[in-house]
Order: C-alpha cells, then structure tokens, then sequence
C-alpha cells in the first residue's frame, strides 16, 4: 500500500478560521495529506471572539471539494458540537487558526491525536500562551521557532514533533511572520503527520523546565505613546499591523479623531524641528504621508486610517489622550 493510500485511510480534520487556515490547508490537500473535513466557525461568531484575520473559508473550501463543519460554539463546550464532532470519527486533527484550547472530550476520541502549531523566540517551554508572534515583534527579538506539538487539555504544554526556526528580520511584520509560521507549518506536517500515521515518529516531552508564558493582547493595548523611542513605536505598529486591529493615537486630544497606523518607518536622527515636543506633526507630504516626533527622532507614516485626511496638518498633534500605560510582565 503506498504511502498516500495508507494516509487515505486515516480520517484527517483542519480546525481553524484564519487565513493561515486556508494556507495550510492548500498546501496539504492531497499533498500527500487528504484532508477530509474543515471545522471553522461563521462569520458573526467570529465578530463576537473579536477573531483577528478571520476569513469565510467555504467559498475555498467547495472549491476543493472539503467538507465544512461550523462550530456552535468556538470553545466547542456544546452538546451540539460535541454530538456533530463525535460523529466523524476523526483519528487526526490539525490545528492553525483556532485560538482556543480542544475539549478533552475531543482529545480522547482520536486514535492519533491533535497536533498544532505554537512558536515563540525561544523554544519551547518558553514563550506559552498568547500572541508571541506580535509579542516578539514587540520585544524586537530576531529568531522564531515554530513548534508542531501535540495537543494536551493545558496551555501549550504537549509533546514536540518537530521544530523550524527563521528569521524576524527589520522589515517583517505581523503579516509577513504569518506567512513564515504557516510555511513552516506545512513543511513540519508534510514530513512528520505521515511518519506520525505510520507509527514511525516519536514525539518528545518538553523540557522540564520552568515554562515562561506571554499574556493576552487586546485593541485598546495598541495605543501608541510618542514619548516612547522611535524602536518602539515602529515595534509596536508592525507587530499589530493587518490583520489584526493597529497601533493606535488621537489627533488634537480629540477621542472622535482616531488614527489607525498601518505602516511606518524610522525616518532621521540628524535633521532637527525647531521647539518640537513627542507627538507632533512634523511635516505632511503631497501624499498624505507624514513625519512626527518621537521620544528619540523621527517617525515616517506612510499607511494609516482617519475619518478625514484633511485633519493632518503640520504642527498639529498627535497624543494618547490620558490613557494611562498599560504593564505587561513579558518573558525575556
């Protein structure tokens, strides 16, 4: 029996909502991966879990002919969802884009069991819980390892397949390191699910040492203080930058005239505005682009949202309004 054939014969789930899901998903359809059923959830659910980077993967998901399940709740702590999925008959589940913990109901229903990806800038134990992606985009780190593990009912905390590390370099932002994770991903599951389905791959406990854990990052966390470095702030806008909801400042003092920056860049050093202070509007260019102080040079805003781009003139402000800074205690 070939390989694929013996793939085949083992009844493969994807449980996700995210365009990573959708990328997985792509790259391991019948490559050697059939994957027999998607398990999502709609979009208004996804409103309700304020989910990051949702997308409708059933226009996706006819097309390559997968069947799609949606989820009455995205926890799955429902009769109707534990009724639906026991009914299935999985004995694999894949895990990408679903950011919540698989019920133990579940976990003890599959003959192979459920694996996912988790990553961090240290490998694991460090690094558990939520958002490490953004969190070390934030912390300015340079190394991400992408860990395919096995689901346990605790945080993060299953054995290890198989590991891929690569770059956070300057540039990248949270869409590109998506990219990155859901790469490697697919590499991780090609070369280890099928040695996995045969019997012929042994994961590996987590090193038993004291786990370190990120914590949960919400929208009002990407209000941005112009008094921090110019590091900071271009940290903080590209680890919260699309898909997820932006860094954040009010112009004028005014809480009606948000601004959401997409994409900026560290501009100078040297050149000097005479009695400027953190926060103010530099200059404005032909485009609508701007330059504003911050707390040690110059920030170039080249991609943002406002009601009325008309509103950004030199010499105006740009403030978090009183918002008091929020203390994260974060892993090293």
């Amino acid at each position: 029996m070939s390989k694929k054939l013996h793939i085949n014969y083992s009844k493969i789930a994807i449980f996700g909502c995210k365009h990573t899901t959708l990328d997985l998903i792509k790259s391991l359809h019948n490559n050697p991966i059939k994957i027999d059923y998607c398990i999502t959830i709609s979009s208004k659910k996804a409103e309700e879990q304020k989910v990051s980077g949702y997308i409708d993967l059933k226009p996706y998901l006819d097309e390559l002919c997968i069947p799609i399940i949606y989820a009455t709740k995205y926890n799955l702590k429902s009769e109707e969802d534990k009724e639906k999925l026991s009914n299935l008959n999985l004995d694999l589940i894949l895990c990408i884009g679903w950011q919540r913990l698989l019920p133990e109901w579940l976990l003890s229903l599959l003959s192979i069991g459920a694996f996912g990806m988790h990553g961090s800038n240290k490998p694991l134990p460090h690094g558990r819980g939520r958002s490490p992606l953004n969190w070390s985009l934030i912390q300015n780190k340079n190394i991400f390892f992408t860990h395919l593990f096995q689901y346990l009912p605790g945080v993060d905390d299953g054995p290890i397949l198989a590991c891929q590390k690569f770059d956070i370099n300057f540039w990248d932002d949270s869409h590109s390191l998506h990219l990155k994770n859901t790469i490697s991903m697919a590499k991780l599951c090609k070369k280890s699910i099928p040695l996995l389905i045969e019997g012929n791959l042994i994961s590996r406990p987590q090193p038993n040492i004291e786990p370190s854990f990120y914590p949960k990052r919400a929208k009002e966390d990407g209000i941005i203080f112009w008094e921090d470095s110019v590091l900071d702030i271009y940290n903080l806008i590209r680890a919260v930058t699309k898909p997820f909801p932006g860094a954040f400042s009010y112009l004028e003092n005014n809480l009606n005239n948000e601004i959401i920056i997409w994409k900026a860049y560290p501009f100078d050093t040297r050149l000097e505005w005479d009695n400027s202070v953190n926060g103010e509007i530099l200059e404005v260019f032909y485009d609508y682009s701007f330059i504003v102080q911050c707390g040690d040079g110059t920030l170039l805003v080249k991609e943002y949202d406002i009601k009325n781009k008309h509103l950004i003139k030199q010499g105006n402000m740009l403030s978090s309004v009183n918002i008091k800074r929020k203390k994260f205690e974060l892993p090293n």
